[in-house]
């Protein structure tokens, strides 16, 4: 959460803090509920407080936003649940950040000093501001195990079906200024002493030849990283030295299901997964460790189904292997196909974290596919 004021500034994590986004003289504070021993209790020594939230903490967010608000102080919501459903967040603040921060953030500020403060501020509206550098010196880097994430793109062009990303950062794929990263990590290097780095983006490599100056560029580094990248990375072999080069340990594959049918219903159509085992041989070749994702409970798939996708994990040679169970996240297009069928079971958000049936399974009963994930988990990591 983010508190912003000239006496005491206090914002989310999830909310950009970055140069030029917040006036001269105005002091900023940070706080992490994820890492508090006991929850942030609300005060109103402040002027602005604004809050980030994925769907999953909505229900907290809330619940401090209306603390805030019942203290007088002007609350902002942001993130990406606030961003899917900006009506609903309005009815628990006065104003609400749709898409970028770094975009959003200085009209915000601007029309809240001038006294004509927006309801929306949706980051389209405004001319693009590039994704900008946090403030990682007002966090304690001793209560993160990775301390130092870097985010280097953002967008997707892909029509995944269960994907937020579209929705809440466009399908333009983005990338920051390379200079920006390497300085970033430099910075981190030698006042935190970071040697492992993840870049945590959608999509690190979405675009090839990119991917390869950045990775060029911290090449010098000597550092170590893994992110999360598509499979189509198998293609390119320059691309995948240049990655192993930088010092990539490993990398989040989202294969999501090795049926074609499955694929075609989640809007994955650009790769065929006929040809996943070969691909995975092809990036384990350059020593690159691989994390399959897949996930549990579209149409198409039965028990059978889901246990067979942890047995082509294992067949495939995975590393490592999650299989979160099918979310209608708000701003995808499985909540808005579920909720036309009716098929939403709950909106206890506190559920929508990938381990809850929170709708109807269409071959399976939710008992049944929570049964079928924690069967998969339990056979891909048995000794």
């Amino acid at each position: 959460y983010m508190t912003f004021t000239r006496k005491g500034m206090f914002m989310p994590v999830g909310v950009a803090v970055c140069a030029g986004a917040i006036p001269d003289g105005w002091h900023v504070e940070i706080v992490d509920e994820c890492v508090l021993e006991t929850p942030h209790i609300p005060r109103a020594d402040t002027d602005i407080v604004g809050v980030s939230a994925m769907t999953t903490q909505a229900r907290r967010a809330y619940e401090l936003a209306d603390a805030y608000r019942a203290l007088g102080v002007t609350v902002w919501m942001g993130g990406i649940h606030p961003s899917a459903m900006p009506e609903e967040a309005l009815t628990h603040c006065d104003a609400v950040c749709v898409g970028d921060g770094e975009t959003c953030l200085p009209p915000m500020v601007n029309d809240w000093r001038l006294g004509r403060l927006q309801r929306v501020y949706r980051w389209t509206d405004y001319p693009p501001a590039p994704i900008g550098t946090p403030r990682k010196d007002l966090l304690n880097p001793a209560d993160y195990l990775i301390f130092n994430p870097i985010q280097t793109t953002r967008g997707c062009p892909h029509d995944c079906t269960f994907c937020t990303t579209p929705a809440v950062f466009g399908r333009k794929f983005r990338q920051r200024s390379i200079p920006d990263i390497v300085e970033e990590m430099r910075e981190a290097k030698e006042r935190f002493r970071t040697r492992v780095f993840i870049f945590s983006d959608d999509n690190f490599a979405g675009n090839h030849r990119w991917a390869i100056e950045l990775c060029a560029a911290i090449e010098p580094l000597k550092v170590r990283w893994a992110s999360q990248c598509d499979i189509l990375i198998s293609n390119n072999d320059r691309l995948l030295a240049a990655m192993k080069r930088s010092g990539c340990l490993g990398l989040i594959l989202g294969l999501e299901s090795s049926r074609r049918e499955t694929l075609a219903e989640a809007g994955k159509r650009f790769v065929d997964p006929a040809g996943y085992v070969e691909r995975i041989a092809r990036i384990h070749g350059f020593g690159i460790s691989l994390w399959g994702a897949f996930i549990l409970g579209f149409d198409t798939d039965d028990w059978v189904a889901c246990r067979n996708a942890c047995r082509f994990a294992q067949r495939a040679g995975l590393s490592m292997s999650c299989y979160p169970i099918l979310t209608p996240y708000p701003g995808t297009g499985v909540w808005d196909a579920y909720r036309r069928q009716d098929r939403i079971l709950t909106r206890d958000w506190d559920r929508y974290n990938g381990a809850s049936v929170v709708y109807e399974p269409a071959r399976m009963t939710p008992a049944q596919l929570r049964h079928a994930q924690m069967a998969a988990f339990a056979e891909f990591f048995s000794l």
